[in-house]
C-alpha cells in the first residue's frame, strides 16, 4: 500500500505544482491587487516610473499652496460673517434712532449690558483692551478725533479684537453751546479721521458732558448716528477707588444697561483695575457684556424703555 501511495503521488507531478501554485496566489493576491493600485496611483500621468523624490518635492509644493487656498476661503468666509453682523446692527441702530434719536439703555428682555468707555484712546487704552480680552468681554469706545493720531495702535486694536467705536467729538466741546456750523464740523472731522485710519464711519455718537439739546441730536441723527447716553454711571472721573466703582456698577446694573467708564481724559489705574471686578461680578449674576450695537441687535429698547434724561455735565 505504501508502495501503491507513493506511486499515485508520484504520477502527476505537474498537477500537484500547479496546485500548490494556485494556493500560493490565492493566500497573497489580496496585497499583491492592493500594492498594484498604489503603484498604479502614484505613477499615473508619468512615464511609469516611481521617483519618490520628485513625490516629496511635489507634496513640498502642493501642501502649502492647498493650505493657503484653505486659509483664504477661510478668511473670505469670516470677512463675509462680519459684514453680514455689521448690516444687521447698522439696521438695528437705525431702527432705533427712527423710534427716538436718543438712548439710555437697551431693553430689558435678555440679560446683556454694555461696557462704554469715553474720551481715548489714550495710554490707558491698551490696559482696558487687556482686561476685556482676558474675559472675553467686549466694550464700545467713544473716540475724540484729537487724540486718534497719536495712538493709532490702540485704535487697531478696538476695532480687530470685536469692539465697537463711536464718536466723543473732536476736542471734547459741550455741544450746547455750539453752532450748527461748528457742530457739524465737530462730527465730520472725527468721521472722517477714523475713516482715514481704515475704521469704519461712526454712527454712535456720546456728547462730551452727557450735554445735548434738540438741535445736538437731530444733526447727528441726521448724520446717521444714534446718540448714546447711559443709566449707570461709575464715577470714575472722580477717583473713587476700584472697589467703589465695581460695587455701584453691581448694584446698579440691569438687563439692558450701558455703563459709562473712561479710558482717556486723566488717570484711569482704577478704572482699569475696577474692570477686572467688574466684569467678574457681572458674569456672577448672569449678564453678558456686549458692544452697543450687538445689545441693540439682540435687545432693542420698547419705546417705553427709552426715555430721554439730561444729564449732568461730567468730565
Amino acid at each position: 500500500m505504501a508502495d501503491e501511495g507513493k506511486r499515485r503521488g508520484s504520477a502527476n507531478p505537474d498537477a500537484e505544482l500547479h496546485r500548490r501554485r494556485r494556493l500560493i496566489a490565492a493566500l497573497v493576491s489580496g496585497g499583491v491587487i492592493a500594492l498594484a493600485i498604489v503603484l498604479l496611483a502614484v505613477t499615473a500621468g508619468s512615464a511609469g516610473t516611481w521617483d519618490p523624490n520628485a513625490l516629496r518635492d511635489g507634496a513640498k509644493t502642493e501642501l502649502p499652496k492647498l493650505k493657503l487656498e484653505a486659509q483664504a476661503r477661510q478668511a473670505a468666509r469670516q470677512i463675509a460673517r462680519q459684514r453680514a453682523q455689521r448690516e444687521a446692527e447698522n439696521k438695528a441702530i437705525q431702527a432705533v434712532i427712527s423710534q427716538n434719536p436718543v438712548l439710555t439703555r437697551g431693553g430689558s428682555a435678555r440679560k446683556e449690558v454694555a461696557l462704554t468707555f469715553d474720551d481715548g484712546p489714550s495710554p490707558y487704552t491698551n490696559a482696558v483692551l487687556d482686561v476685556l480680552k482676558r474675559y472675553r468681554a467686549k466694550g464700545t469706545f467713544f473716540i475724540l478725533g484729537n487724540q486718534i493720531n497719536g495712538f493709532p495702535l490702540p485704535l487697531q486694536r478696538i476695532l480687530a479684537e470685536g469692539n465697537a467705536i463711536g464718536s466723543h467729538s473732536w476736542n471734547h466741546a459741550d455741544f450746547t453751546t455750539l453752532s450748527t456750523g461748528d457742530l457739524r464740523g465737530q462730527l465730520d472731522d472725527v468721521t472722517g479721521t477714523l475713516v482715514s485710519k481704515g475704521a469704519p464711519k461712526p454712527n454712535l455718537f456720546r456728547p462730551p458732558y452727557g450735554a445735548y439739546d434738540q438741535k445736538v441730536t437731530a444733526e447727528a441723527a441726521r448724520k446717521g448716528m444714534l446718540t448714546v447716553l447711559w443709566d449707570v454711571d461709575t464715577n470714575d472721573y472722580t477717583q473713587p477707588g476700584a472697589q467703589q466703582m465695581a460695587a455701584t456698577v453691581l448694584g446698579q446694573a440691569q438687563p439692558g444697561s450701558i455703563i459709562l467708564m473712561h479710558d482717556g481724559g486723566g488717570p484711569r489705574d482704577q478704572t482699569v483695575a475696577a474692570l477686572p471686578l467688574i466684569i467678574k461680578g457681572l458674569r456672577k449674576k448672569g449678564f453678558d457684556m456686549v458692544t452697543i450695537p450687538q445689545l441693540l441687535l439682540d435687545n432693542p429698547p420698547s419705546p417705553g424703555e427709552q426715555v430721554e434724561v439730561q444729564r449732568t455735565p461730567v468730565a
